[in-house]
């Protein structure tokens, strides 16, 4: 098995984005936002080359176009890493200790994979935020640099905007429904002061 993932998905440098750069300077509520876009894109590249897609987004079928289509470094990182989990999802895992024990990379790939709930996504964006924060601290730049997407573009991302590299407590898990889980608590707490009067 991992003779053929080696010679599917080779460790290739490939194309960073903008928009990939981008993506690592962003709260997780935006970051997962961003990251829906991205599974567009990276679809529509997908069905060009041939590529289809069974049920949940499962990569069913890969041409021999669309291989070296994956293969080409000029392809970006983030079609790649979709294309990788959409077709090996039986090794892929929502699993919260999975994902508390999973590589940056990895954890790129799981928050791309829209059959997970949206909050195993998020998880993963936070977790992948928390986990850059520390590969800043630990490495140096050129070292950084030769590492898997999107360690490597770490250093581009935080000249961008920093804010987020500096105090990874900050990040929230699920930012989208803890304002949700916030405004109903709000929202009953009003109804029990307007029943008391």
């Amino acid at each position: 098995m991992v003779n053929i993932f080696c010679r599917d998905y080779p460790d290739i440098q490939h194309e960073v984005l903008a928009s990939e750069i981008t993506l690592l300077c962003l709260p997780v509520s935006l970051m997962f936002a961003e990251m829906n876009r991205l599974v567009n894109a990276s679809m529509r590249k997908l069905f060009a080359v041939g590529c289809k897609f069974g049920a949940h987004i499962r990569l069913v079928s890969v041409t021999d176009e669309a291989r070296q289509f994956l293969k080409d470094a000029k392809t970006d990182a983030t079609t790649v890493y979709f294309a990788f989990g959409a077709e090996y999802y039986r090794l892929i895992s929502d699993d919260s200790e999975y994902m508390d024990k999973a590589s940056i990379p990895l954890l790129y790939v799981i928050a791309l994979q829209p059959r997970f709930p949206e909050a195993s996504r998020r998880k993963a964006c936070a977790l992948l935020r928390r986990k850059l924060v520390k590969v800043l601290g630990y490495y140096k730049a050129a070292d950084r640099a030769k590492m898997p997407f999107p360690v490597n573009i770490v250093e581009h991302a935080y000249c961008r905007d920093p804010t987020y590299f500096y105090n990874p407590a900050d990040i929230k898990t699920d930012s989208g429904s803890d304002g949700i889980k916030k405004r109903i608590a709000d929202e009953k707490r009003k109804k029990k002061s307007s029943k008391k009067r």
